[in-house]
């Protein structure tokens, strides 16, 4: 079970994406935000997700060189083809253009297609924040990769389909929320599985409907499903997301036989000066958050704590004692180095 630093699994993260021809700065990018989710504790996004990548390579699903290109645009639009490149470097390249749009016109809605997973949809929404400006990221799976139930349903229909809003503050820690419409991502039940654990009661249902801890449920064949979170609600954010990333964004839509886990991205930019003062917006926010934290706490909870900040104490931790990566997973990672011939780091 190694504990790793998080400068040496960026390092081997690296490594690995320049061995298949990623371009030194794209591979860069791509190392960083896995290792940030790491570092943040959303090990589901972290470098588990490198075998996936390299899987993807392998099959044509992936171009390591793909460069994005905007296909259709407006004054606050804009539709932006992935060419199968690399999600975190499809995924910035959206968010530049949404930014720019939104810095032209007050506000932009950009989609993308065409691209492979983007990782953590924070990653994204937090670039906005250096600009003042707040970002709202909603993506599929390309209509594949499908999770989800319809509600009242034990037949997988729907991926996870995040969605992330995230806004400057005055303080370190901007507000930033980033979750799955279902009890978990997909991701996390894997984490689970590699790790030998079981799952919380009340994640996953078996395929015959039957409520299960077992994380190997929703990989069986038939498939078993991850509930929606908060029921019927969820469930029908999850719909409106797959609506607005695989069809208004181009990325493809849940049905028979889809193609390849894609993700669809549906992104909302809004410069925050087209409406208040910067300045003010971040004491305003600030103020609305101290206000939250005044309330008494329940038993067994000592403070309360606005979205980005269980992530902010967590990546603190983390770049002191170091990351640690399962068994299973670390194996993974080292095979694709040695086929690489990429350089492992001692655990």
């Amino acid at each position: 079970m190694p504990i790793l630093h998080h400068e040496a699994l960026e390092t081997l993260a690296r490594g690995i994406f320049q061995a298949i021809q990623v371009p030194p700065p794209g591979a860069a990018w791509m190392a960083e935000l896995l290792v940030r989710a790491n570092l943040r504790g959303h090990d589901s996004h972290g470098v588990i997700r490198i075998p996936q990548y390299i899987a993807s390579w392998k099959k044509g699903d992936a171009n390591p060189t793909a460069e994005p290109v905007v296909v259709q645009e407006g004054p606050a639009t804009a539709l932006v083809d992935g060419k199968l490149g690399f999600g975190q470097i499809v995924a910035r390249r959206g968010m530049e253009v949404a930014m720019q749009k939104a810095t032209a016109v007050g506000v932009s809605t950009v989609g993308v297609f065409n691209s492979n997973h983007i990782g953590r949809l924070a990653d994204y929404t937090e670039m906005a924040l250096e600009r003042d400006m707040l970002a709202i990221l909603a993506v599929n799976a390309g209509g594949a990769g499908q999770r989800m139930a319809p509600w009242g349903g034990r037949a997988p229909r729907l991926s996870t389909n995040p969605i992330a809003f995230a806004c400057p503050t005055g303080g370190g820690v901007p507000i930033s929320f980033d979750i799955a419409t279902t009890m978990a991502a997909e991701g996390k039940v894997r984490v689970k599985r590699n790790r030998k654990e079981t799952l919380p009661p009340g994640w996953v249902l078996d395929a015959d409907g039957n409520p299960t801890t077992d994380p190997n449920a929703i990989y069986g064949n038939p498939p078993g499903t991850i509930l929606p979170v908060g029921g019927h609600k969820g469930y029908a954010l999850a719909l409106m997301i797959e609506v607005l990333a695989g069809i208004v964004a181009r990325g493809g839509y849940s049905r028979e036989n889809p193609g390849p886990v894609m993700n669809g991205i549906f992104m909302v930019v809004v410069d925050i000066s087209r409406f208040v003062a910067p300045g003010t917006f971040r004491a305003e926010v600030d103020d609305l958050i101290r206000y939250l934290k005044s309330s008494p706490t329940v038993p067994g909870v000592d403070q309360i704590l606005a979205p980005g900040e269980p992530e902010a104490i967590t990546e603190a931790k983390r770049r002191q004692a170091g990351i640690f990566v399962e068994d299973q997973t670390w194996g993974q990672i080292e095979e694709v180095a040695r086929e690489l011939n990429v350089a492992i780091p001692n655990a």
